[in-house]
């Protein structure tokens, strides 16, 4: 189960590209203070969300990527459950009870998985996009109209082990599209967003762990 933890929880820490990335343009101030400012207001003003995903990860010791997919529901504030339906079922609750790891043997709660809700909520919502002590995040344009945070790190165990964290965002909604993590052995897994609902009515029970 720990193993399962630390690969998700990579998903989500990481560090950025010293480069700027291909075909993208670093935002003006204006444009940052711009993108800044309605990323706070997403922040505050959104209520529920639920998304589908679909992962895909490419190893230098594998030949195929390693496709996975699941779903994820978000509720303002503090709950969310993060569903990997194929090729394994499992999830990652938060509620009001805590946080827990959730498979076909039952449900365990974890300080560790705890954590890893906080940040998963602090970057689903947008809030971690713009203030993260952990982080320094530049922001840029991209060809196709989409809005990147990149995310630079100061946690020094990171930076040994990531070379990039690539949030990439709706240009109108922003809402993320896609999240590219980029290992420094030389992994890269790539999350896929789709079917965003917002604002739609979710029962608390679906965080029931």
């Amino acid at each position: 189960m720990k193993k399962i933890i630390l690969s998700i929880l990579a998903l989500f820490i990481a560090t950025a590209l010293v480069a700027q990335p291909a075909g993208s343009k670093l935002l003006s101030s204006t444009e940052k203070a711009t993108t800044v400012q309605k990323l706070k207001n997403n922040s505050t003003n959104l209520k529920t969300l639920k998304v589908d995903f679909s992962q895909e990860k490419t190893s230098k010791l594998f030949t195929d990527k390693v496709v996975s997919k699941g779903n994820m529901a978000y509720k303002k504030s503090n709950m969310l459950r993060w569903s990997y339906t194929s090729p394994k079922k499992y999830a990652i609750i938060l509620n009001k009870k805590g946080a827990f790891f959730k498979n076909e043997k039952g449900s365990v709660q974890n300080k560790m998985i705890e954590g890893l809700c906080k940040l998963l909520l602090r970057t689903i919502n947008g809030d971690g996009l713009v203030e993260n002590n952990g982080f320094a995040i530049s922001y840029y344009r991209c060809s196709d109209g989409s809005i990147l945070a990149l995310m630079k790190p100061t946690d020094k165990t990171m930076k040994e082990i990531y070379t990039s964290l690539e949030v990439y965002l709706d240009a109108t909604t922003l809402l993320a599209k896609k999240v590219k993590l980029n290992e420094k052995k030389g992994d890269v897994t790539t999350i896929t967003f789709s079917n965003h609902k917002k604002d739609i009515a979710i029962a608390d029970s679906e965080f029931d762990e």
